[in-house]
């Protein structure tokens, strides 16, 4: 069993998944580009494509007509009234200028940036954060063969679930809270704090762990206790990724522990739509997990107490 918070135990059944179909690379996937069409135009080196190169032969161009206007003016200076003068600089001026800027120079500006006005796709790439046919494929893999809940469920929510079920909510709108399975082993059900079902049927039970029962201080979820170990195996046994998080690590650091639950839909059903909302939420801390001694060390000092914002009865 592992040591340390978050524990991730994924069922047989998804690990055989994951040996025949890989999870896809972050290669595999083309996120949205924000860079407006001006932006791109200029990271693709239209830009200098645009403006005209100025060339040796634009430059003996150049040289020419001056040493022509040049001696065109003087003669009319000798010769001519200075309007007929001051036409000919004009006419030398725009030949110049005619000859240094061709007029495709507006024509070719508009239409390398239409064309990228005219192609969304083009300009923003296509998004794709989810991966349909590795959906499909998951969802054909467990069909059928995962543990159906027989309802809600009557045990108490733990002080800590309600906060974190609004958080867990805004990220994954279909998570539910509370469900009940039936253990032919007990004769109560074993209830899962949060249970998430992704489209591929990809099914997750998500469960907070608590150092000691708050009003008796009895330890709880203790690696020496045995007791999570069987109930892992029992959800895993019914394809079910199970996901405990510390008690403290939802209360600190509730969306990057939503990060954790995204990460796993990403690596097992392919779809980082979660994980795309996240990406900014700083990775989850590690946390070891504990035993009966250090369980019982926390209640005499109310240890939950620094890390919970309301007092527990």
């Amino acid at each position: 069993m592992n040591k340390f918070y978050p524990a991730i135990f994924y069922p047989p059944l998804i690990l055989k998944f994951l040996a025949k179909n890989p999870a896809p690379s972050l290669s595999a996937y083309h996120l949205l580009s924000t860079r407006k069409p001006e932006q791109l135009l200029k990271h693709q080196g239209s830009y200098t494509s645009i403006l005209p190169k100025v060339s040796l032969l634009h430059v003996s161009i150049y040289v020419l007509f001056i040493s022509i206007s040049f001696l065109i003016t003087l003669s009319f200076i000798l010769l001519s009234p200075l309007w007929l003068v001051a036409v000919t600089w004009v006419s030398v001026g725009l030949g110049i200028f005619c000859a240094m800027f061709p007029v495709s120079l507006k024509t070719s500006t508009n239409k390398n940036i239409s064309k990228y006005r005219q192609s969304p796709t083009e300009v923003k790439n296509e998004t794709v954060l989810r991966l349909q046919k590795h959906e499909a494929k998951l969802r054909q893999w467990i069909a059928d063969k995962v543990l159906q809940p027989i309802g809600r469920s009557d045990a108490p929510a733990g002080v800590s679930e309600k906060a974190f079920y609004q958080v867990l909510r805004h990220v994954f709108p279909n998570a539910v809270q509370g469900v009940a399975f039936q253990n032919p082993q007990f004769s109560y059900p074993y209830s899962a704090d949060f249970v998430f079902v992704h489209t591929s049927s990809l099914s997750i039970d998500i469960e907070i762990d608590e150092p000691y029962v708050g009003n008796t201080k009895a330890p709880h979820h203790c690696i020496d206790q045995g007791k999570d170990e069987i109930r892992n195996k029992f959800f895993t046994n019914g394809n079910w990724v199970v996901i405990r998080f510390s008690e403290k690590q939802v209360v600190k650091y509730p969306r990057s522990c939503c990060k954790v639950i995204a990460s796993v839909v990403a690596r097992v059903a392919g779809d980082r739509t979660y994980l795309f909302q996240l990406q900014s939420v700083p990775d989850l801390p590690h946390e070891p997990m504990w035993t009966i001694k250090q369980a019982k060390k926390w209640a005499n000092v109310d240890y939950r107490k620094t890390y919970l914002p309301v007092f527990y009865g």
